[in-house]
């Protein structure tokens, strides 16, 4: 079951939209340290051990969870679910997140007025409402 959608912008890791299932407990400071998390994790593989883009982070046990995360510059969409769902379905679900998203606002929008991201949360849901694994 999906739990959040980040989107971020790629070099400054500032979350432009969070989408939140109703049975989520992620609050906003958990998401904060969320994506700081992310975000060093990224700049530590890509740029300082230049040994990839992390696409994949998971956890295992009774709340195990995949981190899926999709690098379409300049976003990312970061997925997280649960530990048993179909990775695959969700790493294509997340592209065509990013797609809608790139689609709607360009590539050249201003990242800091994250105020005029705010409607695509219903975009997301909408797209959300064909999958099993949403609510």
């Amino acid at each position: 079951m999906l739990d959040i959608i980040l989107i971020q912008h790629v070099d400054t890791g500032l979350n432009l939209l969070e989408y939140h299932q109703d049975h989520t407990q992620f609050n906003v400071e958990h998401s904060a340290i969320f994506s700081g998390f992310l975000n060093a994790i990224q700049s530590i593989m890509s740029k300082e051990l230049d040994i990839g883009t992390v696409i994949l982070i998971s956890t295992k046990g009774k709340r195990g969870h995949n981190c899926i995360i999709i690098p379409r510059p300049p976003i990312s969409v970061t997925i997280l679910c649960d530990q048993e769902d179909p990775i695959d379905l969700w790493r294509e679900f997340g592209e065509e997140v990013a797609e809608s998203f790139l689609e709607t606002y360009g590539k050249d929008f201003n990242q800091h007025k994250v105020d005029q991201f705010k409607k695509f949360a219903e975009v997301i849901k909408e797209m959300c409402m064909g999958s099993k694994y949403c609510e």
